[in-house]
C-alpha cells in the first residue's frame, strides 16, 4: 500500500516537473525571440506599473522636442530674416547719405527712390517668411499673409501688417513656455515707416537727411530683436539638449524594465534545457515500471 502511493506520487512530481520547466523553456523561448522579458502586465505587475510609467514621460519628452523644433526652426528663420533686413537698412542709409545735401540732383534722388522702393517691398516680402506653411511674423498663423504689399491702394506702414496681435509660444516643460513670436508690427513697424518716408522724400526730389536718424533708430530696433531671438533660440536649444538627455534616460530605465538581457536568457534556455533533458532521463527508469508493479499491492 505505502509502495503503491509512492509510485504514484513520484509519478505525479515526474509530470509536473516536465510540465514547469516546459513552460520555462517555452517563457525563455519566447523572451528571445521578443527580446523583451516583460509581454504581459501579468509577468511582472510592478514592472507593468514602471513601464507604463515610463512610457507616458517619453511620450511626453516627445511633444515638448516637437515643440522645441517648432520653436527652433521658427526662430533660426527670424534670425536669418533680421539679418538681410538689417542689411538693408545700411543701404538705404547709404542711398540716403549719398543723397543728402546740395550736390544731388531732383533727378538723381527720383532714380535712388526706386532702389528704396524694392528695399521696402523686400522688407515686406521676408515679413511674410514662412516655415512649414505658418508666418513666423504672424504668430505662426497658417490664416494668410502678415503684410500687405506696397502695391495695395490702401498701403500705409502703420496698418502694413495684417496678422494676429497675439504672440505665438512653445510648451518646453510642464511649466515652462518659451515665446517664439514677436508681432511683426513690432518687428517691421520703424522699418518700413522709414523706408516709407525715404522713398517718399527721394520720390519729390527733396533732401533725405532727416531720414539718417529715422534708419539709424529701425535699424537699432532690428538689432535689439535679433538679440532677443537669438537669446530665446540659444534657450531652445539648451532645452532641446536637456530634453535628449531626458528621453534617453526614460527609454534606458524602460529597456531595463521591458528588454530581455540576450546572453541571461540564452544561457538561461540552455539551463532549463539541461534540466529538461535530466529530468526525462530520470523519469525514463520511473516510466519503464510496469503496470503490475504499479498497481501490486
Amino acid at each position: 500500500m505505502v509502495s503503491r502511493v509512492t509510485d504514484r506520487t513520484l509519478l505525479t512530481d515526474f509530470t509536473t516537473a516536465v510540465a514547469r520547466l516546459r513552460r520555462q523553456q517555452a517563457d525563455a523561448q519566447a523572451a528571445l525571440s521578443s527580446q523583451k522579458k516583460l509581454r504581459e502586465p501579468s509577468d511582472d505587475p510592478v514592472g507593468a506599473a514602471q513601464s507604463s510609467r515610463l512610457r507616458a514621460e517619453a511620450k511626453e519628452l516627445d511633444a515638448y522636442q516637437e515643440s522645441v523644433g517648432v520653436g527652433t526652426a521658427s526662430l533660426g528663420a527670424q534670425d536669418s530674416v533680421l539679418g538681410e533686413v538689417h542689411d538693408m537698412l545700411i543701404r538705404a542709409r547709404e542711398i540716403a547719405s549719398g543723397m543728402s545735401g546740395g550736390l544731388a540732383t531732383p533727378e538723381a534722388r527720383q532714380t535712388a527712390a526706386e532702389e528704396v522702393t524694392e528695399l521696402e517691398r523686400g522688407v515686406l516680402a521676408l515679413g511674410n517668411t514662412t516655415v512649414g506653411g505658418r508666418y513666423v511674423f504672424g504668430a505662426m498663423s497658417t490664416d494668410g499673409p502678415a503684410f500687405t504689399t506696397l502695391d495695395d491702394p490702401s498701403y500705409t506702414p502703420a496698418t502694413a501688417y495684417t496678422g494676429p496681435t497675439t504672440e505665438f509660444s512653445v510648451l518646453v516643460a510642464r511649466d515652462e513656455t518659451v515665446r517664439v513670436t514677436t508681432g511683426g508690427d513690432q518687428v517691421f513697424g520703424s522699418t518700413l515707416q522709414a523706408l516709407d518716408d525715404l522713398r517718399q522724400t527721394l520720390d519729390a526730389g527733396n533732401d533725405p537727411s532727416a531720414s539718417l536718424t529715422t534708419l539709424d533708430a529701425a535699424a537699432n530696433d532690428v538689432r535689439q530683436e535679433r538679440a532677443s531671438v537669438g537669446g530665446r533660440l540659444s534657450r531652445l536649444q539648451s532645452r532641446d539638449g536637456e530634453i535628449a538627455d531626458a528621453t534617453l534616460t526614460a527609454k534606458t530605465l524602460l529597456g531595463n524594465v521591458e528588454d530581455a538581457d540576450l546572453t541571461e536568457t540564452i544561457t538561461q534556455l540552455a539551463q532549463l534545457q539541461n534540466a529538461l533533458q535530466a529530468t526525462l532521463t530520470a523519469g525514463a527508469t520511473l516510466m519503464q515500471t510496469s503496470i503490475v508493479d504499479f498497481v501490486r499491492f
